[in-house]
């Protein structure tokens, strides 16, 4: 009977984002999370990237539940497309239960995931593995980290964390088991790396908050936050601060609506309390009212970027106008969000953000909580996950400073092998990464995605060819249009289209259509390569005119 313990992790462990992780013994398999990421701007056309759906395929006989951590989208982005695929059990704490119903209720599903409720101390079975649940802290309510049983010892998977001594929800990160789990021994410790750059210990939610009523209280004017929809216990705690500064709420974007009735539902939470309607917003006087809206990430579609362009229905930007952007900027958002904010600040409004002022407290573990967590549980192995190669390198580093003398840095499609005194990296699994360009998915080949960057670059050209046989030599006339070809001008079109069919004109009589299809192709690329040096895509249409 194989023993030895298979890690392999598709996505989130030498990048940000798109978290999905394989372990297995034998023939019994779990999934941790399956999320997504936003599609890099050169994948034209894609929205979102998530993990090889074909690979996953390969396992649908061994893997017997997936396993949720917690509700952030690059945890469980991806969970309609993987249940698809794999009939199995979805395992994850009620919040995330009632999210994953929301949404598919909102947007649609692929597929329904077979959801069962789990909170802290559960523990469900899954072949030889076992999964306890223990509570973390986090930006977002209902985390748990993973406990594995396994054949070769007990492993530790955080998921995201961070230790906050006194978290708005009242949920405190269970110490005390982490300890208890390391006095029994911790075969391997699988840890959060978003932050292992960053010294010193993550700010809690409360002094955010404090700073948040602070200078709500000291506005002169309308006071607008915008941070990430998850941020449950942050938006409740602004709403209640709103009140104590004697104004009203208003919650602007959809997505803060779901993520609320989430909360509503999984920890029979209360209706928020004399909140402003959008649509009457516009009616309140501006001393009076606190805007909690969604677009920190100046994401196109959300409320704060639409307002930033006066693209939004209900919250148009006045002079005077306090713009808080209470969330970090996700790595790659850099350009869009410094565009919204000088948008903003043309139309008066003073925007203030984290590096300015302790508005936001990041959901992830720094230095000084690493390596708590590190020193709780004292593993026999330390593999750093989630994060850029750079943050793995950091957080092995540190595990070694502690004392751990067995650090391994794996990658996305590493086959991390572990028995019960060794772990090795024994395969490199290619991973074909799946994108979504609604309601399609598909790898790049499929949505041919390279072509389509390509058309996006250079331009398309669309060639129509009538050719007759006459007695020496074709007889031709070629009529082209353009869409996207830079410089590509009435006179310059004209000459491509006289090039083109000369070219074409004195292929032999007895060519075929497909071979004068071919000499119009080239002899239009080879054209605009000369003069603009581009090479845009070709549509051709050939009419072979008969004797």
């Amino acid at each position: 009977m194989d023993t030895t313990l298979k890690i392999l992790p598709m996505g989130g462990v030498g990048e940000m984002g798109m978290n999905l992780t394989l372990y297995g013994v034998g023939d019994d398999y779990i999934i941790v999370d399956a999320g997504v990421q936003f599609a890099d701007p050169s994948m034209v056309g894609a929205e979102l990237t998530m993990p090889d759906l074909d690979l996953l395929a390969e396992y649908r006989d061994r893997v017997q539940a997936i396993v949720l951590t917690h509700g952030h989208e690059d945890h469980i982005g991806a969970v309609e497309y993987v249940v698809g695929i794999l009939k199995v059990p979805v395992y994850a704490p009620p919040f995330v239960c009632e999210l994953l119903r929301l949404k598919a209720n909102e947007y649609g599903a692929v597929a329904r995931a077979d959801l069962r409720p789990v909170t802290p101390g559960h523990v469900v079975t899954a072949g030889v593995l076992s999964i306890e649940f223990v509570r973390v802290t986090h930006s977002i309510p209902d985390c748990h980290a993973l406990v594995l049983r396994t054949p070769v010892g007990t492993l530790i998977h955080t998921g995201d964390f961070k230790i906050d001594p006194d978290p708005l929800d009242g949920q405190h990160f269970d110490t005390e088991r982490f300890r208890q789990l390391g006095d029994e021994g911790v075969r391997m410790l699988l840890s959060d790396s978003t932050n292992a750059e960053v010294a010193g210990h993550s700010r809690p939610d409360r002094e955010v908050i404090a700073e948040l009523e602070r200078r709500i209280a000291e506005a002169e004017g309308r006071v607008i936050v915008a941070l990430f929809s998850s941020n449950v216990y942050r938006i409740r705690a602004l709403v209640e601060a709103a009140t104590r500064c004697g104004r009203r709420a208003c919650l602007i974007g959809k997505s803060l609506l779901v993520y609320q009735e989430a909360a509503q539902r999984a920890f029979k939470l209360p209706p928020l309390p004399d909140l402003v309607d959008s649509h009457q917003l516009h009616r309140v006087h501006d001393r009076g009212v606190v805007v909690i809206c969604t677009g920190s990430q100046a994401e196109p579609r959300a409320v704060l970027y639409r307002a930033s362009v006066n693209d939004h229905p209900d919250l148009r930007i006045k002079e005077g106008d306090l713009v808080m952007m209470s969330a970090r900027q996700i790595p790659g958002n850099e350009q869009a969000i410094h565009r919204m904010a000088n948008n903003l600040a043309r139309q008066g409004a003073r925007i203030v953000h984290d590096r300015m002022a302790p508005i936001h407290g990041s959901g992830h573990a720094q230095r000084e909580e690493l390596a708590e967590m590190i020193r709780l549980v004292r593993p026999q192995t330390f593999v750093p996950i989630h994060g850029e190669f750079a943050f793995l390198r950091a957080h092995g580093e540190l595990a070694t400073e502690i004392g751990v003398t067995d650090v391994r840095l794996i990658e996305n499609g590493h086959v991390l092998e572990v028995t019960r005194d060794d772990a090795v990296v024994t395969e490199h699994v290619p991973l074909t990464f799946h994108y979504l360009d609604t309601p399609i998915v598909g790898d790049a080949k499929e949505l041919v995605l390279e072509e389509r960057k390509r058309i996006g670059w250079t331009g398309v050209v669309a060639a129509r060819l009538k050719a007759e046989r006459g007695r020496r030599r074709w007889k031709t006339v070629v009529d082209l249009h353009s869409v996207g070809v830079p410089m590509a001008e009435e006179a310059l079109l004209d000459e491509a289209a006289a090039h083109s069919a000369d070219q074409v004109a004195d292929l032999p009589l007895d060519s075929t259509r497909k071979q004068l299809e071919e000499a119009l192709v080239a002899a239009l690329r080879s054209f605009f390569r000369k003069k603009m040096d581009r090479k845009p895509a070709v549509l051709s249409f050939v009419e072979l005119l008969e004797d």
